[in-house]
């Protein structure tokens, strides 16, 4: 079974609707005088009611398509809100709430969000949104390997996800006042986007739309009946021309507290936005998001050395959120590109690792050779927990390491979106302390809250992985502020 929704006219042609329904009768009266029948029929009633009403049909019915595409998009949205990536129906959804419903307020919730006032010194969140079109094929089938040319029974599920749309997310669901940067396109799942952060309250004034012809990036994942991954393609370009100009405004009128950016935008964009960050003195937390585009950040270094904007571009990024493997590949990245003088000594790497037994010792080989460029490194090491790096209280020369214990989720029902939860969390505990950068570069923020930070933010990515959504709808404030 389904559902007919009627949408009207837009109002400002209504007013037409008798001129228009004379010269369909005089148009189906000529086409039954003139034997006008079957598939012809059609095409000669629309041409000659076009002709009758001397083309004002015609302008008419474009508006009338314009508007069931906007009306088709948000309904689109709300449903895609009801259901999760594996099926889940969702309960009392706060992406969009009973408060916030497309059908009830059409566009007035939309624009009310499209820009708002923020807090002084707001969290900024500078990275990429994109749709998640997920399949999954029927329990029954087996999939061939190689695939077979052919197509598969199953379901197919969308939601908003993106890195930086995650982390936003998440931060605003934990208390972040939440200025958010991206871009999108004009088209259907660009709407699907700009409706859904709005849904939730989010400020969608800083989306940005880079050209007519770009595409709002979509991350398409093929799942097997146990819900592996079989194969997925990305189309992430449109997260490449995020406006590094935007990106300098935005810095520098809102002079925020915490910058987070992610490694999908372009070297200019995360040039732009470590400088523009210096001159405010904002914290900069990087995401590295994956292998391959880890090092972004320190291309956008190595180009601002090479520009000598500052002579030394070490402590300019102040937080990274690496896993292992994200790790090892910035340590060796920024060795070739000589942002580094060195690798740690062995006996200085042997010495810590008999200290920090659960830690492997290639992770604190990795940690210490960053340490000069990256003063705060919080490791992401899946089921065995956190490490964390920073600068002894001492001597702030001097890191430390320690080992963050994991905690456990009663339940995984989906792991898209957990680390990017924890990043959110840890960055609005950084906006809700007011953390503040020293003159050489050091963050005012003492080891054990930097522990509990990151511990508490375990709690945001155990929810998460619990929850049939990236980001999962229980995040609060509270989460972050108790233990």
């Amino acid at each position: 079974t389904g559902q007919v929704i009627a949408v009207p006219i837009p109002e400002e042609y209504a007013e037409d609707s008798r001129m228009f329904e004379q010269a369909v009768d005089t148009a189906v009266s000529e086409a039954e005088t003139n034997g006008v029948r079957g598939k012809e029929s059609t095409p000669f009633l629309l041409k000659r009611v076009v002709e009758l009403t001397k083309g004002a049909s015609l302008v008419a019915n474009i508006a009338l398509v314009k508007n069931n595409a906007r009306v088709a998009s948000q309904i689109a949205a709300s449903l895609a809100s009801m259901t999760g990536p594996f099926g889940q129906k969702r309960s009392n959804s706060r992406l969009f709430s009973s408060q916030s419903c497309f059908l009830q307020k059409k566009d007035q919730n939309a624009s009310s969000s499209e820009s708002r006032k923020h807090e002084q010194n707001p969290l900024v969140v500078i990275g990429g949104s994109a749709i998640d079109v997920t399949a999954q094929v029927s329990s029954n089938l087996q999939l061939h390997k190689p695939l077979a040319a052919t197509s598969y029974p199953g379901t197919v599920y969308t939601s908003v996800g993106g890195v930086g749309q995650n982390i936003a997310r998440a931060a605003h669901f934990l208390g972040a006042d939440t200025v958010f940067v991206s871009a999108i396109g004009h088209d259907a799942y660009g709407n699907t986007v700009k409706y859904a952060l709005g849904g939730i309250g989010m400020d969608t004034a800083h989306l940005q739309y880079p050209g007519e012809n770009s595409r709002t990036a979509v991350y398409n994942a093929l799942h097997s009946q146990s819900g592996d991954l079989v194969a997925a393609v990305a189309d992430m370009e449109i997260n490449g021309m995020i406006s590094a100009q935007q990106i300098e405004e935005v810095i520098s009128k809102t002079v925020p507290s915490v910058v987070g950016l992610d490694a999908n935008i372009s070297i200019l964009a995360t040039s732009t936005a470590i400088t523009a960050a210096m001159q405010t003195r904002s914290c900069i937390l990087f995401e590295p998001t994956s292998v391959p585009k880890c090092t972004s950040v320190l291309s956008a270094l190595s180009f601002i050395k090479r520009s000598e904007m500052v002579v030394d571009v070490s402590r300019l990024v102040h937080i990274i959120t690496p896993n292992q493997l994200e790790l090892q590949r910035m340590s060796e990245v920024a060795l070739e590109l000589a942002l580094i003088e060195s690798s740690p000594l062995a006996e200085t790497v042997h010495e810590m690792a008999e200290q920090h037994y659960m830690l492997e010792a290639t992770i604190i080989r990795d940690a210490l050779t960053l340490f000069p460029l990256f003063p705060v490194q919080i490791i992401k090491l899946g089921e065995k927990g956190a490490a964390i790096v920073s600068p002894s209280p001492r001597s702030p020369t001097t890191p430390i390491i320690r080992n963050i214990r994991p905690l456990k989720p009663s339940l995984i029902i989906n792991s898209n979106g957990a680390g990017d939860s924890m990043v959110g969390a840890i960055l609005a505990s950084l906006y809700s302390r007011k953390v503040t950068v020293s003159n050489d570069g050091y963050l005012d923020i003492a080891p054990q809250d930097l522990d509990t930070i990151v511990s508490r933010a375990q709690k945001a990515s155990i929810q998460s992985l619990e929850s049939s959504l990236a980001v999962s709808e229980k995040l609060c404030p509270e989460l972050i502020v108790s233990d």
